[in-house]
């Protein structure tokens, strides 16, 4: 995966100092939890076939959070494009599956996925309802 679609997928929030600060915090956290995920001796690989991927339980539960949160701050056409975006950044993450939500929906399942997840949402709580809004709407402009 190259530095762009990274960019392009957590970084959407380019345009303003403080939206890029929102979008940096939160892949500080998948990164954060990952590490110490880690240290706990965790095992953290995916048994789907994932190969050709670059991408981490954690980057996938910040996407989850997103699309959980995003949607009942969002507003008719906004909405609309915020689901399009969504389902182009997952089919860039993972390529080589055909069913990207289905991935999600097995992860869910699992239990080291789960304290992941929960990880993810309570963290992501504790921005304020304008920041997080802010990332959905950069989300949701997002040149697709």
């Amino acid at each position: 995966m190259n530095n762009n679609l990274i960019l392009s997928t957590f970084f959407v929030a380019k345009k303003t100092a403080s939206k890029i600060g929102i979008a940096g915090l939160i892949m500080s956290a998948a990164m954060l939890s990952q590490v110490s995920q880690a240290a706990d001796n965790v095992a953290t690989t995916i048994p789907l076939d994932m190969s050709g991927m670059n991408i981490t339980k954690h980057e996938i539960a910040v996407m989850q959070v997103l699309s959980e949160i995003c949607p009942p701050m969002l507003y008719g056409n906004q909405k609309q494009r915020f689901y399009k975006s969504y389902n182009v950044q997952l089919h860039e993450l993972m390529p080589s599956l055909e069913d990207p939500k289905a991935a999600i929906q097995y992860l869910s399942t699992q239990q080291d996925y789960r304290q992941i997840l929960q990880g993810i949402r309570s963290w992501t709580m504790k921005f304020s309802k304008s920041e997080n809004k802010a990332l959905c709407e950069d989300l949701a402009n997002a040149a697709l």
